[in-house]
């Protein structure tokens, strides 16, 4: 027997509900059935929604662009003469990474949600890259900084997806791995 009500913001609900599964559960594995399950809501609903699967891993995704953003900012609020910026924002998307490995991986996946279909997720997704940019450029100069840019987010990227994938390092040289990969990018 179904038990599920009227939800006030169903779409938010399959949000939640998708990424408490995405917290054990792969994305490839994930399906619109068990996520309208876990909201409470009838088996239409996601459909209802999001329109597919795709539809529904974009907007998982586009709350993980949005969470890492929201993560890098709080980094850049708290660093201080001790960390420099650059290092407290990598150590920010390495912790993300870490901390959300099913979700990290959903928002890189192309082969998962094509996020140029969906331009919200695509949005969030740049104005991610766009946090690094404009530190990286501030540090740089605007001459250099589209080439930095993405050799510091390579550099954070593998390091973050090595970690996920292969558990290489613990947990404690994410600090000194920060701090190097920003110091890679500020040397003159």
């Amino acid at each position: 027997m179904r038990t599920s009500y009227h939800h006030g913001d169903a779409r938010a609900a399959l949000i939640e509900a998708g990424l408490k599964l995405l917290a054990t559960t792969p994305a490839t594995e994930l399906s619109l059935r068990q996520v309208a399950e876990a909201a409470g809501l009838s088996r239409q609903a996601p459909y209802n929604h999001f329109g597919s699967k795709e539809g529904l891993l974009a907007a998982l995704a586009q709350t993980g662009f949005e969470a890492l953003s929201s993560a890098m900012d709080r980094a850049l609020d708290l660093a201080d003469a001790e960390e420099p910026k650059l290092a407290a924002l990598a150590k920010a998307y390495i912790e993300f990474a870490l901390a959300s490995p099913q979700r990290f991986r959903l928002m890189f996946q192309r082969e998962l949600v094509d996020l140029s279909a969906y331009p919200a997720a695509a949005a969030a997704s740049a104005a991610a890259f766009g946090r690094l940019a404009a530190l990286v450029s501030s540090i740089v100069g605007e001459a250099a900084a589209a080439d930095q840019a993405i050799a510091a987010w390579s550099l954070v990227h593998g390091y973050a997806t090595l970690s996920n994938e292969l558990e290489f390092e613990a947990a404690e040289a994410i600090d000194q791995r920060s701090r190097q990969f920003a110091a890679l990018i500020c040397k003159d």
